[in-house]
């Protein structure tokens, strides 16, 4: 089985705290658990291989600050992602790499910064199986068939393509996200990049796998990855 992003919710707003988790579940490429009080957070990092965590900053004690401080020595999660209410003081969780949102703010506008931050990590030391007998080694930067034992190795833009592809699969996403997301280009930039790098990489999976096409195109120009 590929290995997912484990993600924990801390918001002790029931009504946001279930928004946050229907959201994330959409996409099974994560792993989602919820944590009500500060002891259920503690408890969950402690027991689970956290990837990112996602907690309204208003709800931390200087106790749970301290605790969170002390994990980035262990490199115990890799990022984090705070949002809290305007106007109001938060507990700055100074030696933390954190993302910060201020409320109120739209539910996408918290899913595509939660993007930004997974589609930078390249899910060290794991492996993403496109079909059962391909698999995809993103730390690598490898395609494999298991039966014949052929590889196809991948630049770094197509890696990140493909990774950034397999967190959204079968999410249809526009050609201006994609451009934005792996290479940081304008939306008013007129470009074929992607178009090559998405020929690219189709010829490479199609050598390994020729009988499953796995980027497809409606009409509408979006891009959605299936496996």
């Amino acid at each position: 089985m590929e290995e997912k992003f484990v993600i924990l919710i801390y918001e002790k707003e029931i009504k946001l705290n279930q928004i946050l988790k229907e959201q994330l579940s959409v996409l099974d490429i994560y792993q989602i658990h919820r944590a009500t009080d500060e002891k259920n957070v503690i408890e969950l990092i402690e027991t689970l291989k956290i990837s990112l965590l996602i907690l309204n900053l208003n709800n931390i004690s200087e106790n749970l600050k301290k605790f969170l401080e002390k994990l980035t020595f262990k490199n115990n999660f890799i990022k984090s992602l705070g949002y809290y209410n305007k106007g109001y003081h938060f507990i700055n969780i100074e030696k933390m790499e954190i993302t910060l949102l201020e409320k109120p703010f739209k539910v996408s506008r918290l899913l595509k910064e939660l993007e930004k931050l997974l589609s930078t990590n390249s899910f060290q030391n794991s492996e993403i199986f496109l079909m059962n007998d391909l698999k995809f080694l993103p730390y690598k930067k490898v395609l494999i068939n298991l039966n014949s034992k052929n590889k196809e190795h991948l630049t770094e833009k197509e890696n990140k393509l493909l990774l950034y592809l397999c967190n959204n699969k079968n999410i249809e996403i526009t050609k201006n996200v994609l451009l934005s997301s792996i290479w940081g280009i304008s939306e008013s930039i007129n470009t074929h990049t992607l178009e090559t790098h998405i020929y690219r990489l189709k010829q490479k999976l199609y050598k390994l796998e020729p009988k499953s096409p796995f980027l497809l195109t409606n009409n509408n120009g979006l891009y959605s990855f299936k496996f």
